[in-house]
């Protein structure tokens, strides 16, 4: 049997603006997915994805055709999508014969962080073609979540293609201590997000995007937690005028520290940073709704999250 892993991931700073040409801080997690491949069906591919016990999808394909032999649940015409676009590149994969493709997922798919991109990454490696160029025909976006898929720690990520520009960032990130990540139980389906997010492109001011670069080095270089709530108010307010949605820090405005959206705005994780202990941090968000509050090192070295 052979076997892929891709890592979940999170984009810390330069979400949108990296669309426009701009870094992103980007953070890959230990947590991920699972692809288990078995070569042994006979012009017939069998994807399985599930989480835990659950069976997310679970279908058969006939190999050359890819039409639909049995739909048990989930959705094929992606599937088919994907391995269609792989064929650009590799005309032959998986024609002649058939697999069996089990995508395990090992944190739960709706907190956005990652499952396609993960999918993506892991069948393009099995079939040896550019995951980049693939991920922009099925989803667009920027690329960065690929990126994630094979790092092993955070990097600044430049969007181009056939192939972006990656930088490893050589120190470590200085306040995990202080950082949380709160996850909001409001899903954001990325492609549709920026789809509609497209549709208002020629309202922004492509010129001001480059300044998130300057917040980026910024926030990297910052040696006090007081440096770094500045330079995410900052960015916030960049993004929120460009996108014209409101920061999130709007609904904690008694919170003692700074809170800053993750990813597509209103979805998904958000990223809290305060100087006051765990349990205040969490005793905060718990008495707001959201129960699912993580410290950086409980969250981004896990292995994996149950389904509770």
């Amino acid at each position: 049997m052979e076997s892929f892993f891709s890592h979940a991931k999170l984009i810390l700073m330069g979400e949108y603006a990296v669309l426009h040409g701009t870094n992103a801080i980007c953070l890959p997690l230990k947590t991920g997915q699972k692809l288990e491949i078995k070569n042994t069906l006979p012009r017939e591919i069998n994807w399985k994805w599930s989480f835990g016990q659950n069976i997310l999808a679970d279908f058969t394909l006939e190999s050359e055709s890819l039409e639909i032999k049995e739909a048990r649940t989930g959705n094929p015409q992606w599937a088919k999508d994907l391995i269609l676009f792989i064929r650009k590149q590799n005309p032959s994969f998986l024609r002649e014969k058939g697999a069996s493709l089990h995508f395990v997922n090992l944190f739960p798919p709706e907190w956005g962080l990652g499952s396609s991109s993960a999918t993506i990454s892991s069948l393009c490696r099995f079939a040896e073609v550019n995951p980049y160029l693939v991920n922009e025909q099925l989803m667009g976006g920027s690329g960065a979540d690929i990126a994630c898929t094979t790092a092993e720690k955070w990097f600044l990520y430049r969007r181009a293609l056939p192939e972006p520009e990656i930088w490893q960032i050589p120190t470590e990130f200085l306040f995990p201590e202080n950082t949380f990540f709160i996850y909001s139980g409001q899903k954001q389906e990325t492609a549709g997000h920026l789809r509609n997010i497209a549709k208002t492109e020629s309202n922004y001011n492509n010129a001001v995007w480059p300044e998130v670069d300057k917040f980026i080095l910024r926030f990297l270089a910052a040696s006090t937690l007081p440096e770094t709530f500045k330079i995410i108010d900052d960015h916030e307010l960049l993004i929120a005028s460009q996108i014209q949605k409101q920061p999130i820090g709007i609904l904690f405005k008694d919170f003692p520290g700074k809170v800053k959206s993750l990813g597509a705005w209103g979805g998904d994780f958000f990223m809290a940073l305060s100087q006051q202990p765990a349990e205040f941090v969490k005793n905060y968000f718990s008495k707001k709704g959201y129960d699912k509050v993580f410290l950086w090192k409980d969250f981004v070295n896990a292995n994996s999250f149950s389904e509770k």
